[in-house]
């Protein structure tokens, strides 16, 4: 998949050592960026695109190159090997990364890329540090009391390394979709802390236990502090974190509130609540697919339809038709539902 992303977003290409050096550290910051087959090699190609918090950069090496940014106290980084291979380091842990392969490196730790082979291609993600811990606390329904610690290796074969790996590629298709809904600040927020808080889900750290261990069911008043709230804005970008924090739990605790007492998660339930607001709108018949699905929250049209017949047992346009409605099909540019 690695050709075709951020297609819209080339920064240099087929350039000297030089020019890819200066817009790499443009890109994220400073860094000792070292040819290591000699300065007057090329440089390499570089694609990249910035939203509030997060920085990422599709980056194909023209040579066996070092990148040293040294201790990056303000940013987390996940760095995806998609072609080729990458020898790195955080602290005194060492690996040898290949396709398919990813990586974690906390703040409190200095990381390095020691070697990257000549056509190596790998995706850079730069996290500020204030929204991951923010996300964490809301996860977790306290303040930290230690900083957060990743593990090194991100293994992105498993179910949940898969889903972040699945939303990661979400993100960067719209990057590129022209006009897309990340253009939009709330969307764009939405989207930043979906990737963030399927990394704090995914990827083992020092607060892992916690966040799953099991607790006793939040009481059906803590239930009910969520229910309203999606009930009375289900069309609002929420994540888990932001249902937990407004009820005043931890998120495995309104999960677990949620499965005793309605049999489903909480972002379940939000779903649910946005796909009956359609099917109520387009019974109608005084508005298209397209435009009810995006007034409730529903981003990814194709998965919207999926999930609408799920619930339903037929398309929305099929909700329409019946209606008599003439409004447009489900179809346009892909985003997510949620």
């Amino acid at each position: 998949m690695g050709r075709s992303l951020l297609a819209s977003h080339v920064l240099c290409r087929d350039s000297g050592f030089e020019d890819f050096r200066e817009r790499l550290n443009d890109l994220f910051y400073p860094a000792d960026v070292t040819p290591l087959s000699g300065p007057e090699g090329p440089g390499g190609e570089l694609r990249g695109t910035r939203t509030e918090h997060i920085t990422i950069g599709l980056m194909t090496f023209g040579q066996r190159t070092r990148v040293d940014p040294g201790r990056t106290p303000s940013h987390y980084h996940v760095n995806v090997v998609l072609r080729g291979s990458i020898e790195a380091a955080t602290g005194r842990q060492e690996m040898v990364a290949t396709a398919g392969d990813a990586m974690v490196f906390t703040p409190t730790q200095q990381h390095r890329l020691l070697s990257c082979g000549h056509g190596a291609r790998h995706l850079g993600i730069k996290i500020d540090r204030s929204l991951v811990e923010a996300e964490l606390q809301a996860l977790l329904g306290r303040p930290l009391q230690a900083p957060l610690e990743f593990a090194f290796g991100f293994d992105l074969t498993s179910a949940p390394g898969r889903s972040w790996r699945n939303t990661l590629d979400l993100v960067l298709a719209e990057s590129d979709s022209t006009g897309g809904l990340i253009g939009r600040h709330a969307v764009q927020q939405h989207f930043e802390r979906l990737l963030v808080c399927g990394l704090l889900l995914a990827q083992p750290h020092n607060y892992t236990e916690e966040l799953l261990r099991p607790q006793p069911p939040a009481y059906p008043r803590t239930v009910r502090k969520a229910v309203d709230l999606i009930n009375a804005r289900p069309e609002t970008p929420r994540t888990l974190g932001d249902l937990a924090q407004a009820a005043g739990v931890s998120a495995r605790r309104l999960q677990e509130g949620f499965r005793e007492h309605l049999g489903v998660t909480p972002m379940t339930y939000l779903r649910n609540v946005r796909l009956d607001r359609v099917h109520a709108e387009l019974l109608t018949g005084a508005t298209g697919v397209t435009e009810s699905a995006g007034r409730w929250g529903f981003t990814h049209l194709s998965r919207f339809s999926a999930a609408y017949r799920r619930r339903f047992g037929t398309t929305p346009s099929e909700t329409l038709a019946r209606s008599g409605g003439a409004g447009p099909a489900a179809h346009g540019p892909r985003a997510t539902a949620y």
